[in-house]
């Protein structure tokens, strides 16, 4: 070996294997049929082989008319007919043809290499209603079996649903696929919409809780009955490869398809309030919404649903008259702005009361050329920032304010009020 491949050897640039053959694949492990096959069976659960493998599988159909809580299934085709047909941009906004999973799966905990996912829902739409696959891993050994059998690898590219999916489901699976990478398809990057951040979204200080059980309870008119806690879910599982009586595993693929009926039931909710319901929620989900479109820079339906809000009257509608006023002044209406700011804030608590006397105060000293009313609006953002904990170099921001407005005062003052 060179001098110079030794001092690349020695900074860990070139692996000591460099001239090495390359590694074979893993070899695939010996098929054996799982322990229980015939008690497992006997809940409904179908014996599948693969080239990986044995994997349970469970198939449940729903006709169109199905209702979950108080939404039909067949509600999608009509969400999705007025998402396409929508003339604003919205995450939750697909095409009628796209292909759509909702997806939620069951594991033995909540991280680390030991954590597997044991049970893999996905339900679908087809041209006879809807179906929900449920793929069941025998034992730790079918892992990669159980694995393919989702085919999530395969070349469709479908839209995946969840609830909190995104951190946790399919972090989860991709971790789990990564085990089995050097003989499994490689599992693709698919499009996520996670219904707990859209969920976090609309209802945000409007719900205690954003469990989906509470989401069904408050929400979708649905309560849970007989349903299996989620903390003992693994303890189940890992009861039914070892016993193999598979009863209260049963109950544990009940509980997952009571989530994924809910991902679909959430999803019509939530769409029909993002589009056109105005009337069936709260003040506050509403003014969320529009806090929602503003961000996403959909302005005009921001200020549909913020405008549908500051027509009452009353510290409800407070928020929205402060995120109303944000757009009134980007747009330069400055007189508008300013009234709507000082109607918001004296209704308004913490660090966005200060915001919205600030606001104010810089309408009146910018564009209105009013200085002692500018005076006033800094005024009250000073009082009101000593019982806010709020950033310091926000209260030098106010005390700079109000010196300098001060001067202007001095300046702009006829010069016979000095006698």
């Amino acid at each position: 070996m060179s001098f110079e491949n030794k001092l690349l050897q020695m900074k860990g640039m070139l692996k000591k294997d460099a001239g090495a053959k390359p590694k074979q694949k893993t070899q695939k492990q010996e098929k054996k049929r799982p322990l229980h096959e015939d008690r497992w069976q006997d809940i409904g659960l179908e014996l599948v082989e693969n080239e990986y493998g044995f994997v349970f599988k469970k198939v449940i159909s729903y006709p169109f008319e199905t209702r979950h809580g108080k939404i039909g299934l067949n509600e999608l085709d009509r969400v999705l007919a007025a998402w396409e047909s929508a003339d604003f941009d919205h995450p939750f906004k697909l095409k009628k043809d796209e292909r759509i999973l909702f997806f939620d799966t069951e594991t033995t905990g909540l991280s680390g290499t030991g954590a597997y996912i044991f049970l893999a829902g996905l339900l679908e739409r087809t041209e006879k209603g809807f179906e929900m696959v449920q793929y069941i891993m025998p034992d730790p050994s079918n892992e990669a079996a159980f694995l393919f059998e989702t085919n999530l690898w395969q070349s469709e590219d479908p839209i995946i649903f969840s609830y909190n999916g995104k951190s946790f489901d399919w972090p989860q699976l991709t971790s789990r696929w990564t085990m089995h990478r050097n003989i499994l398809p490689k599992l693709k990057t698919l499009r996520q919409i996670d219904l707990f951040h859209g969920t976090k979204r609309i209802w945000k200080n409007e719900l205690a809780r954003m469990k989906l059980s509470t989401i069904e309870e408050e929400k979708l008119g649905f309560t849970r009955e007989g349903d299996v806690p989620g903390f003992l879910i693994p303890a189940i599982y890992l009861d039914a490869v070892k016993s193999g009586y598979p009863e209260a595993l049963d109950k544990v693929l009940y509980h997952n398809e009571l989530d994924i009926l809910s991902l679909v039931s959430l999803y019509v909710l939530s769409s029909d309030l993002l589009m056109e319901d105005l009337e069936s929620e709260t003040f506050g989900a509403y003014t969320n919404i529009g806090k929602w479109y503003a961000d996403l820079k959909q302005f005009d339906q921001s200020a549909a649903y913020l405008e549908h809000v500051t027509a009452e009257r009353g510290a409800s509608s407070a928020l929205a008259r402060y995120f109303l006023a944000i757009q009134r002044k980007r747009s330069g209406q400055y007189e508008e702005a300013v009234k709507l700011f000082t109607e918001a804030a004296p209704n308004l608590r913490g660090p966005v009361e200060v915001e919205a006397w600030i606001h104010a105060a810089k309408l009146y000293e910018h564009q209105v050329k009013d200085y002692d009313k500018a005076l006033i609006m800094a005024g009250f953002a000073k009082e009101s920032s000593s019982h806010t904990k709020i950033r310091k170099s926000l209260v030098q921001d106010i005390d700079k304010r109000m010196a300098r407005l001060e001067l202007k005062k001095q300046k702009n003052r006829p010069s016979n009020e000095n006698f």
